[in-house]
């Protein structure tokens, strides 16, 4: 849910479904988004689970040292985006993909989805702690694909949600509530982002504690 609730991955899939042709941008955008998350968690939770075999004590560690790490910069990011944050009245930096993205072909909305759900300074630790935490967990092989399929779910219901809002109702009707979420997500992103980075932070150092214990 912390991948799904970052804002800027939001920004882009309101931005691409407010192109010319809504419909196959996001289901472009969709395909890369869903491809890199699972690759990534499915290769961080096989080589997580291939390392713990026979060593499930190290392993156990070696999850809390991730976590504990991640929410440390999760926690370091959180009081850099507070200092970041505008002044009152002022409009907060638009990011740059949001004046590039509706220009892009399918291929760069492919490349983009996958850079939004990776390249990114939030969600990328989290796949990391989200596939070592399934890697470590000693399920079977269809579980462990079952649960990876249920984190990329769960992480991508920002992203398929607008599209299939979009699908069934129609990209008209559909406009004039995008460009409102357009609006406000763009006008209150530092504020979501340190909110959720605090958050994340006290929960995975609250998690990488059990080193300790």
């Amino acid at each position: 849910m912390a991948i799904a609730l970052s804002p800027v991955p939001m920004i882009c899939i309101v931005l691409v479904l407010l192109a010319p042709r809504p419909v196959r941008a996001g289901l472009c955008f969709a395909v890369g988004w869903l491809c890199a998350l699972a690759i990534a968690v499915a290769l961080v939770a096989w080589l997580t689970d291939t390392v713990a075999d026979g060593h499930e004590d190290g392993a156990r560690d070696g999850i809390d040292v991730v976590q504990l790490a991640i929410g440390v910069l999760f926690g370091v990011l959180a009081v850099r985006y507070w200092r970041k944050r505008p002044e009152p009245g002022t409009a907060p930096p638009r990011p740059a993909i949001v004046d590039r993205i509706a220009t892009l072909s399918g291929l760069g909305l492919v490349l983009t989805g996958a850079a939004a759900a990776l390249a990114n300074l939030k969600n990328l630790p989290l796949v990391v702690s989200a596939g070592s935490q399934l890697g470590g967990a000693g399920l079977s092989s269809a579980s462990l694909i079952a649960a990876a399929v249920i984190f990329v779910v769960a992480a991508s219901i920002t992203v398929l949600g607008p599209l299939l809002a979009v699908v069934f109702v129609g990209s008209e009707q559909s406009a004039r509530g995008l460009r409102s979420v357009e609006t406000w997500l763009l006008a209150n992103l530092n504020t979501i982002t340190v909110v959720l980075l605090a958050v994340l932070s006290a929960v995975l150092v609250g998690q990488g504690l059990d080193l300790f214990r």
